[in-house]
């Protein structure tokens, strides 16, 4: 073997091992969620499931989109409020939704925690969750009458920021 082919050879076998660390598995696709009234990209095929909740003494019915890669779940969660609800019964909601978020993790909400997701914010979350270190961002906002869920969490291993940020950064709201 002469030596640029063998340079050329050792290049190639480079870039395979290089191509082979890519995250095929992230393969996005925007999704209308939400009963059309939002879009957003996930990174893999979604599944839709639908239950009742009882909030305030009002039954409601709360559908999940979401999609799994590893053990990264990313998903768009929404129900329509009445439209007599108030907003204290919005505000105890979205705070129940919180502690529900965190149920998993090493860590309680704390006061700034549940006023950034009242105001609708982004919040990041770092804990434990099954003794390995977890990533979590979320929204939880009101939109044309339906309050939104959006999260994206998973072992900080696997989850990388910058594709949490990408789920997030890809809601378009209708």
């Amino acid at each position: 073997m002469t030596k640029h082919l063998w340079f050329y050879v050792l290049g190639v076998f480079a870039l395979a091992i290089g191509l082979t660390g890519c995250t095929p598995e992230y393969n996005w696709r925007e999704t209308s969620v939400a009963e059309d009234r939002a879009m957003v990209a996930f990174p893999s095929k979604v599944q839709t499931e639908q239950r009742s909740l009882s909030v305030d003494g009002v039954n409601l019915k709360f559908s999940l989109t979401s999609s799994i890669v590893g053990q990264s779940v990313f998903s768009v969660g929404y129900l329509k409020l009445p439209s007599d609800w108030s907003v204290g019964a919005t505000d105890r909601l979205i705070k129940g939704m919180v502690d529900s978020l965190m149920s998993r993790s090493s860590r309680e909400p704390d006061s700034d925690l549940i006023a950034k997701a009242i105001k609708g914010d982004v919040f990041e979350v770092q804990a434990t969750v099954g003794q390995q270190p977890s990533r979590m961002m979320a929204k939880i906002f009101v939109h044309q009458g339906v309050l939104l869920q959006v999260v994206v969490s998973g072992p900080a291993k696997e989850l990388s920021a910058e594709n949490a940020k990408e789920f997030m950064r890809s809601l378009t709201l209708k």
